[in-house]
């Protein structure tokens, strides 16, 4: 029983497991192949968590992960940077970034997240039609300074 007990705490520490307070209006989904962790809300909005491997310790640190991301949303995929503001959470000090969008005629914000702790890089992302993703966001940013 000990051995068995033994087993299954390893192997959730090896598959990700990652705690976040769901925000308020959100509904948490089982955990699937890309997803640490995934919740929606009635209007379609998602928040979602994944967890990367940082193979460069010593120089893959928050501010370059913050600066390559912001570099790519907006130089490779499009996207409009909007703000960006920091969080604590019990992983560490976080950053958020604010993006901007418009996807067939339709503006959608993306939010993404970044906590680097040692090896473990997690990006906490969360999107939806600004409409009615732009009162979330709040909400949002706190349940990124939930994750433990």
């Amino acid at each position: 029983m000990k051995t068995l007990t033994m087993t299954l705490f390893v192997a959730l520490l090896a598959s990700g497991c990652v705690n976040l307070r769901t925000p308020d209006g959100y509904a948490e989904m089982e955990r699937t192949g890309l997803y640490d962790y995934k919740a929606v809300s009635t209007d379609a909005s998602v928040v979602a968590v994944r967890v990367h491997r940082n193979q460069d310790k010593k120089q893959g640190t928050l501010a370059y992960w913050t600066e390559a991301s912001r570099k790519h949303l907006t130089l490779s995929r499009g996207y409009d940077f909007k703000e960006e503001g920091k969080f604590a959470s019990d992983q560490g000090e976080g950053r958020w970034l604010l993006f901007q969008k418009k996807y067939r005629g339709t503006d959608y914000l993306y939010l993404l997240g970044l906590v680097v702790k040692g090896r473990d890089i997690y990006a906490l992302e969360a999107g939806g039609e600004k409409g009615v993703f732009e009162a979330d966001i709040a909400k949002v940013v706190k349940a990124f300074a939930s994750l433990d």
